[in-house]
C-alpha cells in the first residue's frame, strides 16, 4: 500500500466530532498524518490496523508540549488501537494529568488563606515540585451552584516525577526499551510485549501516585470535601485505549467540563456512547476547552508533511507560520454545549459560577 493510500485508509479510522473551527482544522490535518504513521508502524509489526480509531473531540485542537506535537499527536481526542498484541506509541507522552472534583463545605472562603496552605502543602512533600500547578493549564478553581447555594472545589494537574518516569526522552532507561521506524521521514517511536506490558504497568503506578497526591491536597485544603469525580485525561483508559486530553469510559458517567478561568464549569451526564466499531463503543468527553486561534478564520496546510499553514485573519491579512503552538490563542467556552446540544452525547445538569482560580 503506497503512502497516499494508507492516508486515505487514515481517513476512514478519524471520526470528527470537534468544534470544525479552524484551530480543529489544524489539528484534523496533522491528526490524520500522525494516524497515518500510527497505522503504517502496526502493518510493518504484523498488527492489525483495521479497528484503529481516532476520536476528535469538542476541545481538538494542537498540543503546546513541542515533543508530542512534532510527534503527530493533537489533543482533545481518543485514539483507541485495541490491538491483542501490546503496543504502545511512546510518542504521545501521557502523564497522569487529570482533574479531582469536590463539593466542599460552605464557609468564608479566603483566597490567600488557601494560598499559604497550599504553599506550605507543596513544601512538605519531596515528591512534589512546588510549581507542579503553575504550569501551562493547571489550576485550582472554587465553583458556587446557585441552584442549591453549595461550593465546589476543582484540582487540575499532573506531577512532575511522573513525567520523568513516562517521558522516553527523560528517562535513559524507558529510552533505551523503545523501538522505532523512519516513517514518512520522521521516526515513530513504539514498545512491544513485553517492553509495553512494563510501561504499562509503571503508568498505572504513576497514575495511582498522581491521584493519591491530588486528593492529599484536596483533603489538606478541605478535610470535609466530598468527591465526587477524579479522573484522568492524559495517559490510559486501558492500554488500548490512549487519552489526550479526554475522559472515556465503558459506561455512562458525569464529569465537569473546563473552559476558561472566567466561565461557568458545566457538570453533564454523558449518556450517549460513540460507536467506534462494530463491537465497540465509548463513552467519552472533552477535558475541557481547548485552545483556540485569536481571531482567525480561516487555516491551510501548504504541505502534507510539513507542518507550515496559511492563516487568515478576520480582517483577511495572513501569516505564514510552522509554529502554530506558540501563536496567540483563546479558551473554547462552547465544548460542553457541542458536545450535549450538537453532538448529542450528554447533557448538561448544571452550571456553575466560578469564585476565583489559583494558579501559582
Amino acid at each position: 500500500m503506497t503512502n497516499f493510500n494508507h492516508y486515505i485508509n487514515a481517513l476512514d479510522h478519524f471520526i470528527d466530532l470537534s468544534a470544525k473551527d479552524a484551530t480543529s482544522n489544524i489539528a484534523k490535518s496533522h491528526g490524520i498524518i500522525g494516524l497515518t504513521r500510527l497505522i503504517i508502524c502496526m502493518e510493518r509489526l504484523g498488527l492489525d490496523a483495521s479497528d484503529v480509531c481516532f476520536i476528535a473531540l469538542p476541545d481538538y485542537t494542537y498540543t503546546r508540549n513541542s515533543l508530542r506535537w512534532n510527534s503527530g499527536f493533537p489533543y482533545g481526542c481518543i485514539i483507541s488501537i485495541n490491538q491483542s498484541v501490546p503496543f504502545i506509541p511512546i510518542d504521545f507522552r501521557p502523564n497522569c494529568c487529570g482533574v479531582i472534583f469536590a463539593q466542599i463545605p460552605n464557609q468564608d472562603f479566603n483566597i490567600l488563606s488557601i494560598r499559604n496552605t497550599y504553599y506550605e502543602l507543596m513544601n512538605s512533600y519531596n515528591d512534589i515540585d512546588s510549581t507542579d500547578f503553575n504550569r501551562r493549564n493547571h489550576f485550582f478553581g472554587l465553583y458556587h451552584s446557585e441552584e442549591n447555594d453549595t461550593y465546589y472545589f476543582l484540582i487540575h494537574g499532573s506531577f512532575s516525577f511522573a513525567k520523568k518516569q513516562l517521558y522516553s526522552e527523560k528517562n535513559d532507561a524507558l529510552l533505551s526499551n523503545t523501538s522505532s521506524f523512519n516513517i514518512l521521514n520522521m521516526p515513530f517511536h513504539f514498545l512491544l510485549d513485553k517492553d509495553a506490558k512494563s510501561y504499562y504497568k509503571k503508568y498505572l503506578y504513576y497514575e495511582k501516585m498522581t491521584m493519591h497526591y491530588r486528593e492529599l491536597i484536596l483533603k489538606e485544603l478541605f478535610p470535609n470535601a466530598q468527591i465526587l469525580f477524579h479522573r484522568t485525561h492524559e495517559g490510559f483508559m486501558d492500554m488500548g485505549t490512549i487519552l489526550l486530553g479526554a475522559y472515556a469510559d465503558t459506561i455512562p458517567f458525569n464529569c465537569p467540563i473546563m473552559l476558561a478561568p472566567e466561565a461557568n464549569l458545566p457538570l453533564t451526564n454523558i449518556n450517549n456512547p460513540v460507536k467506534i466499531s462494530i463491537s465497540r463503543k465509548l463513552y467519552c468527553a472533552p477535558h475541557g476547552g481547548g485552545y483556540a486561534l485569536s481571531s482567525v478564520t480561516n487555516v491551510k496546510k501548504l504541505s502534507e508533511l510539513q507542518n507550515e499553514f496559511l492563516v487568515t485573519y478576520t480582517n483577511y491579512s495572513q501569516m505564514l507560520t510552522n509554529n502554530i503552538i506558540d501563536m496567540p490563542f483563546y479558551y473554547r467556552t462552547d465544548s460542553a454545549d457541542k458536545w450535549c446540544n450538537q453532538y448529542k452525547k450528554g447533557k448538561i445538569i448544571t452550571n456553575l459560577k466560578p469564585i476565583f482560580n489559583l494558579k501559582i
